[in-house]
């Protein structure tokens, strides 16, 4: 019986200690989640250089696929530069069957022969307001250019495109008005006159008005004009300019002398030496 007693109280005393075991107490558990949590962080410190090491992959493959981009735009661009400069080489070498002055944008109606040494370049139209009869008006002109002397001057586009022929540029419209525009190389204005008003003489004018000088104001030009006749009414516009002398013939019906007038002022205003 003694025997058996005592092995109730050691198994008593076992289970006792057993029981104490299980149940934990705060600090025990404390102590625990303490180890499980610097366990975790352990974890994931140690996963975040694979992290890193797979972001600075992805960006250096970045950075090459930018390079690659880079270099193809660039040689790209440098093979489109070298192909246009071979183009405009060539087209430099072929012959320009259709002239144009780049400058002031102008293209020459007539080109030079036996018969005519002057070329006339036709520029762009433009609109002017000019005063007729008391009323302003609208009026659409163009520019011309008189080759190889330089000479400039705006025109009425209502006298269409002008006839070139032995030297002299000629704009004819209806009802008998036409405009004549010429050079006569090494003369003087006196001399000029004398030949112009030989002219109208063989033709059987004679001279109505005096000869008047012509404001220097109006163009920065030395001239002189003078009617013939007053059916049609007929006359001339002469200038000196350097060794050469300009002159301009007109004639019109003398109906048309208001509207004439304007046209011909305007005429002798824009007429400049470049």
């Amino acid at each position: 019986m003694k025997n058996k007693s005592k092995d109730m109280s050691y198994f008593d005393e076992q289970l006792k200690q057993l029981d104490k075991d299980i149940i934990w107490d705060e600090k025990r558990k404390s102590t625990l989640e303490n180890k499980v949590l610097y366990s975790m962080n352990s974890n994931r410190y140690k996963s975040k250089p694979k992290l890193l090491t797979g972001l600075k992959y992805a960006m250096n493959i970045g950075i090459m696929v930018v390079l690659l981009l880079f270099g193809y735009y660039f040689v790209s661009n440098s093979i489109a530069h070298q192909s246009e400069e071979g183009l405009t080489g060539n087209e430099g070498n072929q012959t320009n069957h259709n002239p144009v002055i780049k400058d002031d944008d102008m293209q020459i109606n007539n080109p030079k022969n036996d018969e005519n040494q002057v070329e006339i370049h036709t520029g762009t139209s433009e609109t002017v307001i000019r005063k007729v009869e008391g009323m302003d008006q609208e009026i659409n002109v163009i520019n011309y250019l008189i080759q190889p002397y330089g000479i400039a001057y705006k025109f009425d586009e209502a006298f269409g495109v002008p006839e070139v022929s032995n030297n002299k540029i000629t704009y004819l419209t209806e009802y008998d008005y036409k405009i004549t525009v010429e050079m006569i190389e090494h003369t003087n204005l006196e001399e000029a006159i004398s030949i112009v008003k030989e002219r109208f003489e063989t033709e059987g004018y004679e001279e109505i008005y005096e000869l008047e000088s012509i404001p220097v104001e109006e163009n920065g030009l030395i001239g002189k004009m003078q009617f013939f006749g007053d059916n049609p009414m007929k006359g001339f516009i002469a200038y000196e300019i350097e060794e050469h002398a300009l002159v301009i013939t007109f004639q019109y019906p003398i109906e048309g002398a208001d509207a004439m007038n304007p046209i011909l002022e305007n005429l002798r205003q824009t007429i400049n030496v470049q």
